[in-house]
């Protein structure tokens, strides 16, 4: 609480020192058409809840070495796991994704209107670098209708496509616990067709023992204008990360005699990960008419994974994963003007057919771990999720007010392949299909306030990893596992004036059959997972974003989460009325960014309340806030630019924890985050 009231206390005084020097003109804020809804729509009228982060105002000072750095201003969304290079960063959107044992599972990611997202759920985004980034569109709440399975939110990540003239761009960081990066990136356009190429290396030990980390990554996009109305975007992308750490879960006890230290099982088990990527995608948008639009795209992926676990049966596991796609969707767009409804007149209409196809080829064998060397193989099985999906999206204007509604129906067809039959065959298939609504609809009480409510779906099948992972140890799919299923009820008001935005937002959710993860003395550091009868959430969510001065935007939110289980007993307890695990009632943050001329300040502050680290309730994890500094000033000269930038991170050194381990066997729920840590570098321009 120290640390919360010094946050505010330093907001205070920035607000009050800069805002005396300044003047104030009128400056508005940009009025934005929201791509994710997939039915282009401004911001304002839109009867959805999406937040818009522009990177491109931070990124000159930024250390980007995490996507969280990116998303705090975000009401609803919780973010963990930012320093465990090896579990990758863990997002959650009104409670969707908080049970991820690692990477980013219930919530869709598309980059350059790719899917990022595997059919069967699982997301990452260590193969992108944050360089490359323009802007995000972060769409909460359930959202199948849109994007199928695991779309309990959206996140819509757009990459660098313009350039007004070719330019090439080179940085070194360095900062704590030995952190190196580098960082090339160049843009140039001939005629019609710009080129963007980017290139990153980053090392780092690791605040902890055994949490290194090293990453090399590349990103090319090309991009074609055929005509006004037409455009082709090629993208590739390919990463590889030999080594990232994982340094485990800690009791409290170990936790508070030393923060730094690595569990003694992962140390002795040397459990680790390397990661290689690569990913191809083509998109293709035209207007064939005044009314009717095209889009289609495609893309393949494969991902080799190599991880190293803390426990010997099964300890090893290597992953080959092919990810493919296609998907299409025409958009007809009509006005009418003389259409007539009681004393309104004018129409504008907006319907949309699309498909979406992918196929997913898993094929994972597992080893003894024999302290860090691979043993004999003990599972060899290829896991298959094919998806298609089909849906229709209409959207009518009508004088104030504005209306949404879709269809969509998915086919989810999951097989397994055992082909380790020393102890049998556990083949098997599921069929986890799924029918996905939603209508919204918004009015304009003014030209500064819109009222919007509406009722939405998501369905999220359990991801091949998890339905791989059998509590009774056999090959083959967990059958037990059924698909979540979630109702999403929301209504909010909008406001936005020359200088200032605001975002109010209630919603209630509903949830069946949660997939919850547990882990057993049997199979100890082996995460497996179960459903829950069914839960309850119910939140609130405030944004408001204000130009204070010329120079000086304050960006603040506020998140409640009150969220329960319903129905849930097991033989160990009965959980019903409980809190969920990992998620915190309260969630409050402010942003304070300066820019004039050439310099760039940016304070930033959250606050974080208690959660409850498992299903019983037992273990609560302390509230906390955290201060991060930014700072960066270009001198310009005729040919080049050079840019210094510094930053500290923890600025008020507070003890918590960068990731909660939820229902870990032993009570290792804790992974200690850095204390005070510092970067600075320079980036170089022609």
């Amino acid at each position: 609480m120290k640390t919360y009231i010094l946050t505010l206390l330093l907001l205070s005084l920035s607000i009050s020192a800069i805002a005396q020097q300044d003047s104030l003109q009128n400056i508005p804020l940009k009025s934005v058409d929201i791509t994710v809804s997939k039915l282009s729509t401004e911001q304002q009228k839109l009867p959805l809840s999406v937040s818009i982060i522009n990177t491109l105002e931070i990124q000159p000072v930024a250390q980007q070495l995490s996507f969280q750095e990116y998303l705090q201003d975000v009401p609803g969304l919780f973010s963990l796991n930012a320093n465990n290079y090896s579990q990758d960063l863990r997002l959650s959107i009104r409670g969707f994704g908080a049970r991820s044992a690692f990477g980013i599972r219930g919530i869709k990611i598309i980059v350059d209107g790719i899917p990022e997202t595997t059919p069967d759920g699982q997301g990452q985004i260590d193969n992108l670098n944050l360089a490359v980034i323009k802007s995000i569109e972060v769409l909460r709440g359930p959202s199948s209708v849109l994007y199928g399975n695991a779309s309990g939110g959206v996140i819509n990540i757009s990459t660098i496509d313009k350039i007004e003239k070719n330019f090439f761009k080179a940085g070194y960081t360095i900062g704590s616990f030995n952190l190196k990066q580098a960082n090339v990136l160049a843009g140039f356009q001939q005629k019609n067709t710009t080129y963007i190429l980017q290139g990153n290396y980053t090392e780092t030990d690791g605040y902890r023992d055994q949490s290194g980390f090293l990453n090399y990554n590349f990103n090319g996009k090309v991009k074609h204008q055929f005509s006004e109305t037409s455009q082709l975007t090629f993208n590739l992308n390919y990463t590889d990360s030999p080594v990232a750490e994982d340094a485990g879960g800690l009791t409290l006890e170990e936790a508070e005699a030393d923060r730094r230290q690595a569990r003694q099982r992962n140390v002795d088990f040397q459990t680790e990960e390397a990661i290689q990527q690569f990913k191809l995608g083509l998109a293709f948008d035209a207007e064939v008419s005044e009314n009717l639009d095209f889009n289609t795209y495609g893309f393949y992926s494969f991902r080799n994974f190599y991880g190293v676990l803390p426990f010997e049966n099964g300890g090893i596991v290597d992953l080959g994963r092919d990810y493919f796609g296609q998907g299409s969707s025409l958009t007809f767009n009509r006005n009418l003007p003389d259409f007539k409804l009681g004393e309104t007149k004018g129409l504008d209409l907006k319907v949309q057919l699309g498909y979406d196809i992918a196929f997913q080829r898993d094929e994972r064998l597992r080893f003894q771990n024999e302290q860090g060397v691979q043993g004999d193989e003990s599972l060899n099985q290829l896991e298959k999720f094919d998806t298609f999906g089909v849906y229709l999206l209409k959207q009518a204007e009508i004088g104030n007010w504005l209306f949404r509604g879709g269809l969509r129906y998915d086919y989810n067809l999951l097989e397994a392949e055992d082909n380790f039959l020393n102890d049998g065959d556990d083949s098997g298939d599921l069929q986890l299909n799924a029918f996905s609504a939603n209508f919204n609809s918004s009015y304009e009480l003014n030209e500064v306030v819109s009222l919007f409510g509406g009722i939405s779906t998501s369905f999220e099948t359990p991801a091949l990893s998890e339905l791989s992972a059998n509590p009774n140890g056999d090959a083959g799919f967990n059958q037990n596992l059924e698909a979540q299923r979630a109702i999403n009820y929301e209504i909010g008001l909008k406001a936005k004036t020359d200088l200032k935005r605001l975002e109010l937002t209630l919603f209630y959710i509903d949830t069946q059959d949660d997939l919850v993860p547990f882990e057993l003395e049997a199979f100890p550091d082996r995460t497996f997972f179960r459903n829950a009868g069914s839960t309850s959430r119910f939140g609130a969510e405030v944004f408001l974003s204000q130009q204070l001065t010329d120079y000086l935007k304050l960006n603040t939110s506020y998140t409640y989460s009150n969220f329960e289980y319903n129905d849930y007993e097991l033989p160990s307890g009965n959980f019903s009325g409980n809190d969920l695990p990992g998620i915190p009632k309260h969630i409050a943050t402010a942003s304070l960014l300066y820019q004039k001329d050439d310099l760039t300040l940016q304070v930033n502050a959250q606050y974080t309340g208690d959660f409850f680290a498992d299903d019983a309730n037992e273990t609560m994890i302390d509230n906390y806030a955290v201060v991060n500094f930014k700072s960066g000033y270009r001198f310009k000269r005729k040919r080049f630019a050079l840019s210094p930038f510094f930053g500290i991170n923890n600025l008020f050194d507070e003890q918590y924890y960068d990731n909660v381990r939820l229902n870990a066997f032993g009570n290792r729920f804790y992974e200690p985050a850095p204390g005070f840590n510092v970067y600075l570098g320079l980036n170089f321009q022609l």
